[in-house]
């Protein structure tokens, strides 16, 4: 579960500010979260990953008080409990595709065993790119390159998956491909999915929708 309680953000030397005074997010669920650009979203992500830290308030992410850890122990929270899907995907093109799944265990998140090895073919195979574990990234298609992405994101497997705009750059039918894979493997793994995104026609795909615009305090 994830909770906020009276948490204030605000950037250093900015107008913006996020009040969330009161925010439940259940263990398994799977949340949309819109609103205009520059709105929040992102940064409402970042909070619940430890990515950022709030001024005030409390935040409680897999029974974790974010606010009790430090900078260590919030990067160890992230690679054990959080996976990441990010936008333009962030795969290191000098690895294979193989070593990038398999990169939150190369970071720390445990010591990586052949149970991790096989579960990661196995994810590969499920969406379908089992075949280019040992090529690069750079020799794949757009559309593989997200997949790595998915893989590398749920293959610990995490607690929590927070996707930042996942189908930003996709069409409406490969959009909503994605959006299938990533609710497919996170309701197998009963993790909690959390998804930004422009798109208010993905919205339905979801348990619920959180508009940030409503935490904005003020916004230059």
């Amino acid at each position: 579960m994830i909770q906020f309680t009276n948490v204030e953000f605000t950037y250093p030397n900015h107008r913006f500010s996020l009040s969330v005074p009161d925010l439940t997010i259940e263990e398994g669920e799977r949340v949309a979260v819109v609103g205009p650009s520059g709105s929040g979203k992102t940064t409402l992500v970042n909070l619940i990953s430890g990515e950022l830290t709030q001024q005030r308030g409390t935040i409680i992410s897999c029974n974790t008080k974010l606010t009790d850890l430090r900078d260590d122990a919030r990067r160890q929270f992230r690679l054990n409990r959080i996976g990441f899907v990010f936008q333009e995907f962030a795969l290191l093109e000098y690895l294979t595709v193989r070593d990038n799944i398999l990169l939150p265990f190369r970071l720390g998140a445990r010591e990586l065993i052949q149970a991790d090895c096989d579960r990661a073919e196995e994810l590969a195979g499920s969406l379908g790119i089992d075949r280019h574990l040992d090529r690069y990234p750079r020799e794949l298609s757009f559309g593989e390159r997200q997949r790595i992405a998915i893989c590398r994101a749920i293959v610990t497997p995490p607690s929590i998956v927070l996707a930042d705009e996942p189908t930003g750059n996709l069409d409406g039918e490969t959009a909503n491909e994605v959006i299938s894979i990533l609710v497919e493997n996170v309701k197998r793994s009963g993790a909690t999915l959390i998804v930004v995104t422009h798109n208010l026609q993905l919205t339905s795909r979801f348990d619920r929708t959180i508009d940030v615009g409503a935490f904005v305090a003020a916004h230059a």
